[in-house]
């Protein structure tokens, strides 16, 4: 009986049935992960994404793999044996990458103690370090090109792809001019912004030149290189016209091919010409490429920044040219801000061979003044518009191209454009410092090379909001954690031990 009982008792179905739950629930998951793996189906639930691919980053090395020009490209994760657990967590998000890109991005993990050669030939300084390398023809690693990541997380990892990626062989030559802007310059004048995305960004190399340097016998530097896959001489600023003999250099450079950038000074004070309003230099321009710079200054007192006819803003975006047509149609959500500028006259008929784009235009409101003293002027009525004034709209920005030489000109009409001080406005829609790098990218077909340039922009990552108290909150903090909070519980225990207690031998 004693036996019937505990096989058929209700201790023994109840067991039974928890036994068969557990088993069919055991089942149950093994199928699923069966199902799960097979299929490869995965979910990250971290909040920053630790073990895949955000969508951003998705779609940019997604890119990568339709571009025909990138290079197949291999990480080299440094990882000693006591970061298994890092590895292990890696390799989920290593595998995204070379899934997503079609196998374009490769990895390999190196351990540094043991190859501490090839850790060095990497320029890596500790464990736990990535080097993001590009691979020639036969897929072996162009050292030199390589991209170093410190601290590896996937906006790092991911900008560092991006840099190789578009790592070809291009320069940009900035011409030491009288009153000319500085590439290290890190004052609102300077170009060190300019100069951060073009090599930090995008892998250029820049250089700061005068004409003495290019014209020397044993000069480094060498136009019309055709080792290199792109270089432009870029101009910014000079208040004075270059002689006639420098000019000729610039010109039998443009005569075979060549690429330049001319972001022009404002009016002089003296009303002598400025080196883009000379006619040594414009004329040429004119007659070669059917643009140049006129010696006067816009003004708009309707589409202005600050409030101020100095400044005038544009909106009008050539909508088919690849400087400007990702803006067009954007209203006043994204403009720029020309500062002193010239207008540039534009051929009623273009040279043979020559296609001219009128890139963007003033506002009609603005208006023209030839005489520069109003530069200085402290009366109103010394600025106001006549109905002498020429009236807009004027083009402020164009390019040009010879399709038969290959030469390809961008005039801007404001030597600020590029600088520092607007550069730091991109996060309120304005394109100066976007149209300026634009620019040298398609006079050096650096858009043709890499046709779609994703950037990854920095990701709002969910944070913890911090606490901010002062000592009076902080003694109540303490006493509620430390004290009433345990001995709380501990309180309420004895009341339900207690109460208890009285119902079981009221039973």
């Amino acid at each position: 009986d004693q036996l019937r009982s505990l096989v058929t008792g209700r201790t023994a179905r109840y067991g039974g049935t928890t036994i068969l739950v557990t088993i069919l629930f055991l089942a149950a998951l093994i199928a699923i992960y069966s199902v799960v793996k097979g299929r490869n189906i995965r979910k990250d639930l971290t909040q920053v994404d630790s073990f895949s691919l955000n969508d951003q980053t998705r779609q940019a090395i997604a890119g990568l793999a339709l571009e025909p020009k990138v290079p197949n490209i291999k990480i080299f994760a440094f990882y000693t044996s006591a970061q298994a657990s890092q590895k292990d967590q890696d390799t989920i998000l290593f595998d995204d990458y070379a899934k997503t890109s079609n196998n374009k991005i490769t990895y390999e993990f190196v351990d540094p103690d043991r190859s501490p050669g090839v850790a060095q030939q990497y320029k890596i300084t500790g464990n736990g370090q990535l080097a993001v390398v590009p691979l020639d023809a036969n897929n072996q690693p162009l050292v030199d090109k390589a991209q170093p990541v410190s601290l590896t997380n996937q906006e790092n990892l991911t900008n560092a792809i991006m840099r190789v990626a578009a790592s070809g062989n291009f320069h940009a030559y900035f011409l030491s001019v009288d009153g000319g802007m500085k590439l290290a310059d890190t004052g609102n004048n300077g170009l060190s912004q300019l100069n951060d995305q073009l090599t930090n960004r995008f892998n250029w190399k820049t250089q700061e030149v005068s004409l003495i340097d290019l014209t020397a016998p044993n000069s480094t530097v060498k136009l019309n290189d055709p080792t290199v896959d792109g270089e432009v001489l870029v101009i910014d600023g000079g208040i004075s016209a270059l002689p006639d003999a420098q000019v000729k250099f610039i010109t039998d450079y443009l005569d075979k091919g060549g690429k330049l950038a001319i972001f022009a000074a404002p009016m002089n004070g003296d009303s002598k010409p400025t080196l883009a309003t000379a006619d040594n230099l414009s004329t040429y321009l004119y007659t070669n490429f059917g643009v140049r710079f006129a010696n006067n200054l816009v003004l708009d007192q309707v589409q202005a920044a600050s409030q101020s006819p100095f400044y005038p803003a544009a909106i009008d975006f050539d909508s088919t040219h690849y400087i400007t047509k990702d803006f067009s149609g954007t209203g006043q959500q994204a403009f720029m801000i020309f500062e002193t500028p010239h207008s540039i006259d534009v051929a009623p008929t273009a040279p043979a061979d020559v296609t001219v784009s009128q890139l963007v235009k003033s506002g009609k409101d603005a208006y023209a003044k030839t005489d520069p003293k109003v530069l200085t002027a402290t009366d109103a009525s010394q600025i106001n518009p006549t109905d002498a004034d020429p009236k807009g709209p004027f083009v402020l920005m164009a390019s040009a191209e010879n399709t038969k030489t290959g030469a390809r000109v961008v005039l801007v009409g404001s030597q600020y454009t590029p600088t520092n001080q607007y550069a730091s406005l991109l996060s309120a829609n304005v394109l100066d410092l976007e149209l300026a790098a634009r620019s040298l990218f398609w006079t050096t077909k650096f858009d043709d090379f890499f046709s779609k340039i994703p950037q990854l922009q920095t990701a709002q990552k969910p944070q913890d909001q911090p606490i901010v108290m002062d000592s009076q909150m902080a003694r109540t903090v303490n006493f509620a954690l430390i004290i009433l909070l345990p001995f709380g519980v501990l309180l309420i225990g004895i009341i339900v031990w207690w109460t208890g207690r009285e119902k079981r031998q009221a039973t």
